[in-house]
């Protein structure tokens, strides 16, 4: 099963200009500016400049753990029964990338204000986190650290500021990309788990690339994310997600057979639920194109067939195709009890006012997986 929680508030922290604000910015941005490098204006930049974000989802973490609490989710961790979290930002653009990198993650170590200023503000508004105050310029907050210094063989700068961050084993995240998009989806398992254990205060994440690449001469190019400002429905979310298979009626239904298609179809789905409502939505199914036969006992149509044990759901956004819930082994297994298949869904994990789809794939072995997109719609409704 899964369960989302949205950022409650995000900014990007810019090297090269360190007292800028962009709270309210629509845009999360990674960038690299090397030493060397020539500036729209045509000059060539003395410096590198890099660009950090910072990500806070403090308040919904709250609810994560009254959940965990109350034994409505597992508890976040590693091991057998334990949920897992993925952090997950949503590519705008991305230009001048190179064929293979890494992004890291790390839990911010110091408070720190959104403020409410935009990237293209002028003038720059100076009220809230930047590269070097954690909270406004006129208060003259500064971040703890000298850990911005970045340089190459053509310049070498050491301004401080550029956030803080706890290091070591399990408070370090990171995801490498090759020849794949650009949207992050980060294991963070392991430093949600320091902060809904309250063994670290929580101040949120700082994304940022490896140190050896940010004072490298290289140019990264850069990477944009729709943030909590989009207008869009990307905005960036932890994803926690965990098994709640129950395969316990598997010898009591007749399973289809593997050698004919089949149609599964939802018996009690709605065509709206309430964003509060988790949902256990019952799936049976028949064979496509059944034999012709005259016999005494029950129709095809009648039988409670079950899909394989290898059967999953996903969940799609009806208009754009986006995937909401992927397939995954684990967290969206489709269970079996007497009465035949059953998957659960959690509502307030989508946007309300929405429409969605699910898609069923079943794997009978390695050469014999069907994929059933057959207009399962339903709406989320406030």
């Amino acid at each position: 099963m899964y369960q989302f929680y949205y950022v409650d508030r995000d900014a990007t922290i810019y090297e090269q200009f360190t007292d800028r604000n962009t709270g309210i910015d629509s845009i999360l941005e990674l960038t690299k500016i090397a030493c060397g490098s020539r500036s729209n204006g045509g000059d060539f930049y003395a410096n590198t400049f890099n660009s950090r974000i910072l990500l806070d989802f403090s308040g919904q973490l709250s609810l994560l753990a009254s959940a965990i609490s109350s034994r409505e989710i597992p508890p976040v961790g590693t091991g057998i029964g334990s949920s897992s979290v993925y952090l997950s930002l949503r590519a705008s653009d991305a230009t001048d990338l190179l064929t293979a990198y890494t992004l890291e993650a790390y839990p911010v170590s110091e408070s720190w204000s959104n403020g409410n200023g935009n990237y293209n503000d002028l003038p720059p508004i100076t009220n809230g986190v930047s590269w070097y105050y954690r909270t406004s310029a006129d208060l003259l907050t500064t971040w703890n650290t000298a850990s911005a210094a970045s340089g190459n063989e053509f310049g070498v700068t050491n301004r401080a500021g550029g956030g803080t961050w706890v290091t070591g084993s399990s408070y370090e995240a990171s995801q490498s990309f090759s020849f794949q998009s650009p949207d992050i989806r980060m294991n963070v398992t392991d430093i949600v788990k320091h902060w809904v254990n309250n063994d670290t205060p929580n101040y949120g994440f700082v994304l940022k690339r490896p140190y050896s690449d940010e004072i490298s001469g290289e140019i990264l190019g850069s990477l944009k994310f729709f943030s909590r400002e989009t207008n869009t429905i990307y905005v960036p979310k932890l994803e926690v997600a965990w098994n709640d298979v129950n395969l316990s009626g598997t010898g009591s239904v007749t399973e289809v057979s593997s050698n004919e298609l089949y149609v599964p179809y939802i018996k009690n789905l709605r065509e709206s639920y309430k964003e509060t409502d988790i949902a256990t939505l019952r799936i049976g199914a028949r064979p496509e194109y059944p034999l012709k036969n005259y016999s005494t006992t029950e129709s095809h149509y009648l039988t409670n067939y079950r899909l394989p044990s290898g059967s999953y759901y996903s969940v799609k956004d009806s208009i754009t195709e986006e995937t909401i819930i992927p397939f995954d082994t684990t967290a969206t297994q489709i269970s079996c009890d007497t009465n035949g298949n059953y998957f659960r869904l959690r509502l307030s994990t989508f946007m309300p006012e929405r429409y969605y789809k699910i898609v069923i794939k079943s794997i009978h072995d390695v050469n014999n997986v069907q994929i059933h997109d057959n207009g399962y719609y339903f709406k989320v409704i406030r």
